[in-house]
Order: structure tokens, then C-alpha cells, then sequence
């Protein structure tokens, strides 16, 4: 009786293993939008974005002995450019090539550590990102923002589970930058 039940069990945690075939994690963190600021008045600003990882995977695991690096299905340079672009049009700045202020957002870290064992896993992942203000009067301001959120559960760290830790923690930093309001005083101290 035991074996009827165990076996098919056994047979249908194999085979959900063996589903997972690919190695992108689809990277689409949730985006905040700050408030216009009504103090405004059509300054211009440049954005450009940098990854500075040294490793371009966002985690390793091992599966079926081998180590498999799974990586964002956009560059997150160009995913941390666009949101940062949204947020400064949202606060009422105009985006273009030669801008009061330069804005340069940089992917520092990015990274989900699985940890997997028996019956359990462990995923925490880790955000720096940074934005670098450069006014055309010389003054430089850096901003740097952190998040780490950490999940576990039962069985094993699908990809599905690793891309929602990913996005969580870059949504948690989105989220941040749009309420810090430390490089819209920058830009407007400095764009005059």
C-alpha cells in the first residue's frame, strides 16, 4: 500500500524537476511613481545606466549536479534606466541628451544566494544601486540604495520562486528611490 502511494509521489517530484528547462528569470520589478513636485519649472536632466557586476548570472543553483547560472531576461541597466526615467517625468523633469544635471544609475550588486537542501530552500537576495548626480557647475552628489529580502519554503528553489525574490528586493529599491527626495533637491540646487 505504502509503495503505491510513495512511488507515484516520488515519480511527480522528479518530473516537476526536470519542467524548470530554462535559465532566464524574468526580471520585471513593480515600478513606484513619485508625485509631481509643482516647483518644477522645464528642467532638464540626462539619465544613462552602468551594471559595475563583476558576474552578469542573478543566481546559481545546482540542478542535476551541474551549476546552472540563471540570468535577467533584460539588462538591468537599461530595466534600472527606464525606471528611473519614469519617476523623474512623474516629479515633472524633462528627459533628454544634454541635461542641466547628468543622472547615471548604477547596478552595483545584484544577486540571489540559493541555499537548498533535503526538503527546504533558502533565497536571499541582495540590491545595491546607485545614482550618481553630476550638475554642469561641477557638484557631484551619490546616492546609494540597499534592499536584502529573504524567503524560504519547502522542496526545492524553482525559478519561479527565485525571480519573485529578485523582484520583490528591486521593487523594494524602486519603491525607495521614488520616495527619497534627496536628488530632486541635487538638480534643482544645481541646474541654475
Amino acid at each position: 500500500m505504502l509503495k503505491k502511494i510513495i512511488f507515484p509521489v516520488l515519480a511527480m517530484l522528479m518530473l516537476a524537476g526536470c519542467a524548470t528547462s530554462t535559465n532566464t528569470l524574468d526580471v520585471s520589478p513593480k515600478i513606484v511613481l513619485p508625485s509631481q513636485d509643482p516647483t518644477l519649472q522645464g528642467i532638464t536632466i540626462s539619465i544613462n545606466g552602468a551594471d559595475q557586476r563583476k558576474d552578469q548570472a542573478l543566481a546559481k543553483v545546482n540542478r542535476d549536479g551541474q551549476l546552472i547560472s540563471l540570468t535577467p531576461s533584460r539588462d538591468l541597466r537599461f530595466l534600472l534606466q527606464e525606471s528611473l526615467e519614469k519617476q523623474m517625468t512623474a516629479r515633472g523633469y524633462m528627459v533628454g541628451a544634454d541635461g542641466a544635471v547628468d543622472l547615471q544609475i548604477v547596478v552595483n550588486n545584484l544577486y540571489a544566494d540559493v541555499q537548498e537542501g533535503n526538503l527546504r530552500y533558502n533565497i536571499t537576495t541582495k540590491a545595491d544601486i546607485s545614482i550618481i548626480a553630476t550638475a554642469k557647475n561641477g557638484n557631484k552628489q551619490v546616492k546609494n540604495y540597499r534592499s536584502t529580502y529573504n524567503v524560504q519554503g519547502a522542496l526545492s528553489a524553482t525559478n519561479a520562486k527565485i525571480t519573485n525574490a529578485v523582484n520583490t528586493t528591486l521593487g523594494d529599491v524602486i519603491s525607495d528611490m521614488a520616495s527619497d527626495t534627496s536628488i530632486s533637491d541635487f538638480i534643482k540646487a544645481n541646474a541654475r
